[in-house]
């Protein structure tokens, strides 16, 4: 979760720099949370079980980050095909896709390239599963922000 802070912030930063109006530490604090839910489960729900518990101490910003940073998010047709509550879980606002996107590029602590994490996904979920191409697209929205 450090690692991912660091880099959401390191791109916030540059973001901001370049002129846009982003909240760099909302997006520190939120890349901190992101995964709280893995202290309930490591499965697809952390998303879901980190929100829930942020939205107990009345911290409904940072629960939609936990809800919306996984890959580039998952519509309401994926989150009913992996059983999650009904919703749309699209990362939104410029903060939640700058954490999604720090989160695809961090493995263990470190950032490695977003072919890396393609080949991943493709891996997973198969060579022409939508989360590909939102992953890819977040990716190139992020580049051209920053």
């Amino acid at each position: 979760m450090l690692a991912v802070s660091k880099f959401a912030k390191e791109i916030a930063q540059k973001i901001r720099d370049n002129g846009y109006e982003i909240d760099v530490d909302f997006v520190e604090i939120a890349a901190l949370l992101h995964d709280i839910g893995r202290c309930k489960t490591h499965g697809i729900r952390h998303g879901i079980e980190g929100a829930r518990i942020l939205r107990r101490l009345k911290l409904e910003k940072f629960a939609r980050v936990c809800e919306t940073h996984i890959g580039a998010g998952l519509t309401r047709e994926e989150a009913k095909s992996l059983g999650l509550p009904e919703g749309d879980y699209l990362p939104e606002t410029l903060e939640e896709k700058v954490v999604a996107h720090a989160d695809n590029l961090i493995e263990e602590s470190s950032v490695v390239p977003i072919e890396t994490t393609i080949e991943r996904i493709k891996k997973e979920l198969g060579e022409g599963h939508p989360a590909v191409k939102r992953i890819l697209d977040l990716n190139n929205l992020i580049n051209s922000l920053s």
